[in-house]
């Protein structure tokens, strides 16, 4: 538990956490304009009890736990404390948004900022559909079409923003540290860490936006 906390708090994971709530009422804000009041006031005290920190911790930790290498995370650990990759993540934290500075260090990954952005955008289409009319509710094929429709748009938009971050945030960092944090970052530990963190955050959100259906077809009966 302490070497999974520390995972958490290093990578910048656990302030992750404490933002998924507003990222969650943000997406729905953007993606619920055309819905009934009452549909979307009932779908924000849905989304606020199923997306809460500590619901979603909970989950991430449990995914953690279930696959935790005792080898590999002490290993990541150590990569995540060498002084090149505190420098990195210092660089990252200083050019990153002010209304995201705080947000998770390994967040420069690309295909996971989009699993993010997409699961929030099917968290919204998974709970809305229990309170549509029965010959508006999409069925699962439809709905993997629609989500990887936004997984695209999301896709196209964060490669090019990601690519014009890299190129402010590593101005000053030299060709050789540049070769050896490219090393670090293709190691298999740091990818161990990383795809577990990431599938361990997916799949609390996934099942956040599944309590958040069961809460609006209870609110529709």
């Amino acid at each position: 538990d302490d070497e999974i906390n520390a995972i958490m708090s290093e990578t910048g994971f656990d302030k992750l956490m404490e933002h998924v709530p507003d990222f969650a009422q943000n997406t729905l804000k953007q993606s619920s304009g055309a819905l009934e009041p009452k549909v979307n006031s009932a779908l924000s005290k849905a989304f606020n009890q199923s997306f809460a920190s500590s619901a979603i911790r909970k989950d991430v930790v449990a995914v953690i736990k279930a696959h935790y290498d005792e080898k590999q995370g002490p290993a990541y650990l150590q990569k995540l404390r060498s002084p090149l990759s505190k420098k990195i993540a210092e660089l990252e934290r200083n050019t990153n948004n002010p209304a995201n500075r705080d947000d998770f260090i390994a967040n420069r990954i690309t295909d996971f900022g989009v699993d993010m952005q997409t699961a929030f955008f099917k968290a919204v289409f998974t709970a809305v559909n229990p309170v549509m009319e029965e010959d508006m509710r999409v069925g699962d094929s439809e709905m993997e079409k629609m989500v990887n429709e936004v997984r695209q748009s999301f896709s196209d938009a964060y490669k090019e923003g990601t690519q014009l971050s890299y190129l402010y945030t590593f101005r000053n960092v030299s060709d050789q540290e540049l070769e050896e944090y490219i090393k670090l970052c293709e190691s298999s530990e740091y990818n161990w860490g990383v795809q577990l963190l990431g599938n361990a955050m997916i799949s609390a959100l996934n099942q956040a936006a599944e309590r958040a259906a069961v809460l609006m077809g209870q609110s529709n009966q």
